[in-house]
């Protein structure tokens, strides 16, 4: 979508966390419903931010079969209201808006959590968000270098190719996990894996990761060795204590407790608790998807629409 840029997008998701934080805004826990054979699920997410003065809801589908058929693991809609008057503003395609949002969202963590002089970015799982998450990462960091590593090789070539060419960085395809999380100095899980995907013993001193990919209570692609030893923070208390298999199998084994969770990026953000401390730390982000991050991005785009005249209109007759 060329209404939206990731340097933008990364700014209005940093201001989102920002503005929410201060109390200014309205979040319910997302609504998720099993359908079929209980791994397709929908997910039902609306937010209020006052100081923008926006309201908008998605609704996203996962359904992790999909691509067997060709299809993407995830769709959604999005519909955007005016808070003032009930209005409908806009209906946008929620696919792309969640792919972007996501990417910013790890950006915005990784400008904070991350060392900054971190030149090598590792990235597990080479799907349609991969990309993202590498073009945002570099907007913060200066990443010299992107390792890869996905079971599907052929599809781990394609995605260094096309990253490549895309961002001008030099993309490397690894033959393991282990020989990517050695050397990332900022990592990325983003898989649909059940079970852990790395060995925590084979992260360096330093490393930022950033847990995308799991988004249940019984998946997880982070160890509990890794678990144990990281800085957590997360992008809400409210939904990664619902949903994040991350952290909650850890917690159910006695591995951590809720309280080994330093924070959420809000408050990292709003300097309300410190980001990384020490050069030598491992630090974690866990992210399931919060609201705020698809309002802030919809809003966005509504406004790119409207002043480049971009876009059909209709009105829905009663």
């Amino acid at each position: 979508m060329e209404l939206l840029q990731m340097a933008e997008v990364i700014e209005a998701v940093e201001e989102g966390f920002r503005e929410y934080k201060t109390g200014r805004g309205a979040v319910p826990v997302r609504m998720c419903v099993n359908v079929g054979s209980g791994k397709d699920i929908f997910l039902f997410m609306p937010a209020y931010l006052g100081g923008q003065n926006s309201f908008g809801t998605k609704i996203v589908s996962v359904f992790p079969e999909n691509p067997k058929g060709n299809l993407p693991t995830i769709q959604a809609a999005f519909l955007l209201n005016d808070p003032t008057t009930g209005e409908f503003l806009a209906l946008m395609d929620g696919t792309f808006l969640t792919a972007i949002r996501t990417g910013a969202t790890s950006a915005v963590a990784t400008k904070y959590l991350s060392k900054k002089q971190s030149r090598v970015l590792g990235i597990i799982g080479t799907g349609a968000q991969a990309l993202f998450q590498a073009e945002g990462i570099c907007k913060v960091r200066p990443i010299q270098e992107i390792l890869a590593y996905d079971q599907d090789r052929n599809r781990a070539q394609r995605f260094a190719e096309m990253v490549s060419e895309h961002l001008r960085i030099s993309v490397r395809v690894t033959e393991s996990a282990k020989a990517l999380v050695e050397n990332a100095d900022v990592l990325v899980t983003v898989t649909t894996s059940p079970h852990p995907v790395l060995d925590g013993r084979d992260v360096k001193l330093g490393t930022h990761i950033n847990a995308v990919g799991a988004y249940a209570p019984g998946m997880r692609e982070l160890d509990d060795f890794t678990i144990k030893k990281a800085r957590i923070v997360v992008d809400t208390y409210e939904g990664c204590l619902a949903e994040a298999g991350d952290l909650l199998i850890p917690i159910k084994n006695g591995v951590i407790s809720n309280e080994d969770i330093h924070g959420d990026l809000g408050e990292v953000v709003l300097g309300q608790k410190p980001g990384r401390k020490t050069e030598n730390e491992i630090t974690v982000f866990k992210s399931v998807g919060f609201a705020v991050e698809d309002l802030v991005t919809a809003h966005l785009a509504y406004q790119r629409a409207r002043e480049r005249g971009v876009g059909s209109e209709f009105k829905l007759e009663g």
